[in-house]
């Protein structure tokens, strides 16, 4: 630089000055001086300018300084999309707060979470929060014993959820949903799930279907990264998610769900509901609610059909031994199950899959079943085979 080379020049700058007076190289060129100052000073002001700029857009995409919340292992950001995560349904006098165990890990344990939407309290109070809502989310093996298996498949397999598209095993509903796992997570020989579910005050809600499912997939490619379980291309949705709206049915009656052969005998005072839910080659649906207390209605039956390889596994393991038994059930039964007083479970080969015939009554619709559990169950398997074009799997009487 010019500056530079005079003092080189000169070998000595100690008796040079500014146009202030005060020492320094630019001595000798007052007019650069004042223009390196300008142009220091613009340099400044520039820089908190792009610095103002990378703020704004962190704050538009959510990123430090500005990042949003994340609940559930990182799975669910705060204003990602979902009802349940939205600012917009958020007013003044409210917050999040989100719970969360260790992580899902290669091991049978079981990882939960949940994002709940409280009263804000002021500073200094130690008032206990009201709760507005909540949802959670949990990852595990499903339940290995018998009891505990059938409630989690009626809580989970219910007619009033919609089958997630493009063959993922799992359903969708407003109150919730459940997904299941590849097999490579499997622990102990039980497929592995997650599940989310949604309450507001007392009603079961997490919002649309389409949010249930985004909730659902969100946490399961975390869940399987994070067991080392996810194999290849995290699983996603690119079709629409149907609408579980199902079709009500009063009463259950002859042919219930519109399942020739699935008949009982109401009498007087029984209050059932029947819901027909997915009728498809890949799985079908049939649930029914006991409404005698119509303010909270309870589970009275159900009836699937299931080919899809995953939902077979969770099925075929619901007697609560791991399988669906290692012999047919009777003379005349094709395929291999077990059948009780509450129901029965069939695996055969339909169409070269193998498919599940499921059934689980309460003891009321065990009670008006006609002529019984295993006929009621043999009439209805037949039905559905029939459905999808394949050979009776039990005997016709």
């Amino acid at each position: 630089m010019t500056g530079g080379g005079e003092t080189a020049e000169n070998g000595d700058d100690s008796g040079t000055q500014d146009a202030e007076g005060a020492p320094g190289r630019l001595s000798r060129f007052p007019r650069l001086s004042r223009l390196s100052r300008r142009r220091k000073g613009a340099a400044a002001l520039l820089c908190l300018v792009v610095l103002g700029a990378a703020s704004l857009g962190t704050w538009a995409t959510g990123t430090w300084p500005f990042d949003k919340e994340s609940y559930c292992w990182g799975a669910w950001r705060e204003d990602s999309g979902p009802v349940a995560l939205s600012d917009r349904v958020m007013g003044d006098g409210y917050e999040r707060v989100g719970e969360e165990t260790a992580a899902p890990a290669p091991s049978p344990a079981r990882a939960t979470c949940s994002v709940r939407v409280v009263e804000s309290t002021g500073q200094g109070t130690s008032s206990v929060p009201a709760e507005v809502s909540r949802i959670t989310a949990e990852v595990g093996p499903v339940p290995r014993g018998a009891a505990e298996r059938r409630s989690w498949l009626a809580d989970f397999f219910d007619a009033k959820a919609a089958p997630l598209p493009e063959g993922l095993p799992g359903f969708a509903g407003g109150g919730g949903g459940a997904l299941v796992l590849p097999k490579a997570c499997d622990r102990n020989g039980r497929p592995t799930a997650v599940t989310v579910r949604g309450l507001r005050g007392t009603t079961s809600v997490v919002g649309s279907e389409p949010d249930v499912a985004q909730l659902l997939l969100a946490v399961a490619n975390t869940a399987a990264g994070k067991a080392g379980c996810a194999g290849g291309r995290p699983m996603r949705i690119t079709a629409p998610v149907a609408d579980s709206d199902t079709h009500d049915l009063s009463g259950a009656g002859k042919s219930t769900c519109r399942i020739p052969g699935f008949d009982f005998t109401e009498r007087e005072n029984d209050r059932y509901r029947a819901h027909v839910g997915a009728v498809e080659d890949g799985v079908q649906t049939c649930s029914v609610d006991d409404e005698t207390d119509v303010s909270a209605p309870g589970f009275a039956g159900q009836f699937v059909m299931a080919r899809q390889p995953r939902l077979v596994a969770l099925l075929t393991g619901s007697t609560g031994d791991g399988s669906a038994g290692d012999r047919p059930p009777g003379k005349g039964w094709r395929g291999k199950g077990k059948i009780t007083g509450r129901g029965g479970i069939l695996r055969a080969e339909c169409g070269g899959a193998p498919t599940v015939f499921y059934m689980n009554l309460g003891d009321g619709l065990r009670g008006i079943a006609r002529p019984g559990t295993r006929e009621i169950f043999a009439r209805a398997a037949n039905s559905v085979a029939g459905r999808l074009g394949c050979e009776a799997v039990a005997p016709r009487s």
